[in-house]
């Protein structure tokens, strides 16, 4: 991948990286802010805990996107950006356009995920 396309995907991984971290804050301040409310009836209390963990799984998405795009970051740096983990060929920039951090071609990416399927039956 020539240095010009490479800063291309450089600027969209720091882009959402920006995003990913703002998300991070804001569901931070949500949390606290659920913290603070623990009172009412039952019903009340039942839907803070619900969106208490909703906050949580969210933030935990955003916490593995943000390895993901530090990841993303390193193989820029590293030269191995833009290479599947698995067969080694280049990754589609369409592909990389849409998932800046993805480490799979789509047809290994297919496979990958039809594997994970099954060991899950």
């Amino acid at each position: 991948m020539n240095s010009k396309k490479l800063k291309k995907f450089k600027d969209l991984l720091l882009e959402e990286k920006r995003n990913t971290l703002d998300e991070l804050l804001s569901g931070n301040e949500t949390y606290e802010a659920l913290k603070q409310e623990t009172h009412g009836d039952m019903a009340d209390i039942a839907f803070q805990t619900y969106e208490k963990q909703n906050l949580v799984n969210s933030s935990q998405k955003d916490k593995d996107k943000l390895e993901a795009l530090n990841n993303a970051l390193k193989r820029i740096e590293d030269g191995s950006y833009g290479k599947c983990i698995d067969c080694k060929d280049e990754i589609s920039e369409d592909r990389l356009t849409a998932i800046p951090y993805t480490l799979r071609c789509v047809n290994c990416m297919a496979k990958y995920e039809d594997k994970r399927r099954r060991e899950k039956m």
